[in-house]
């Protein structure tokens, strides 16, 4: 592990205190203000009249999705990536995946193994400054939550997706049969 200017962190604080976090900076509520998420919620509870506005609401869930992944990659990933941060042995990294979210992961810094268990033995390591600690739990506070929140949007908005799909399919049949009606009446008449 590389060092650091105070690898201990020690001089400023009382014995048997945690160490206070400095470094990293985790979002506040301001950082949600430009996204719509009142908006988002109260769109979710109301009665749909159809598929124009389930397809609305759809895409109001995949702006807060997007919202949501650029704060972790412009706010928190940008953060953990800076020093000192950049000198541990794993980093924060961003995750694709095939459904088209991205998910905040902890990663060696050589992509060899993932997953939270790399910042757990991180905060083990007798190595690791104490002054990142506290740093290092926020950053990892943060990871949750956004993950959590990203997971959330992004099946609400594959659920409204999907729903959009059975009402379009629910009204051809419906107009289907509707046809079929005025069609037969037309002949009897």
């Amino acid at each position: 592990m590389a060092s650091f200017d105070n690898p201990v962190g020690t001089a400023s604080r009382a014995e048997g205190s945690a160490p206070k976090h400095g470094t990293f900076r985790p979002l506040q509520q301001a950082a949600f203000s430009t996204l719509e998420h009142a908006a988002f919620l109260k769109g979710l509870l109301k009665p749909f009249k159809g598929k124009g506005e389930l397809s609305q609401w759809a895409g109001v869930c995949r702006q807060l999705m997007e919202g949501l992944i650029q704060l972790a990659n412009d706010e928190v990933l940008l953060q953990a990536q800076r020093y000192p941060f950049s000198l541990l042995p794993i980093r924060m990294t961003r995750q694709s995946t095939g459904a088209g979210t991205v998910f905040l992961r902890w990663s060696r810094t050589d992509r060899s193994k993932m997953g939270v268990r790399l910042w757990d033995e991180l905060l083990d390591d007798p190595r690791t400054p104490a002054n990142l600690i506290a740093d290092l739990y926020q950053l990892e506070l943060q990871r949750i939550t956004l993950n959590m929140q990203i997971s959330l949007t992004h099946t609400i908005c594959r659920q409204a997706a999907e729903c959009t799909e059975k009402m379009a399919q629910a009204e051809a049949i419906y107009h289907h049969r509707i046809n079929l009606i005025n069609s037969n009446q037309t002949k009897e008449a």
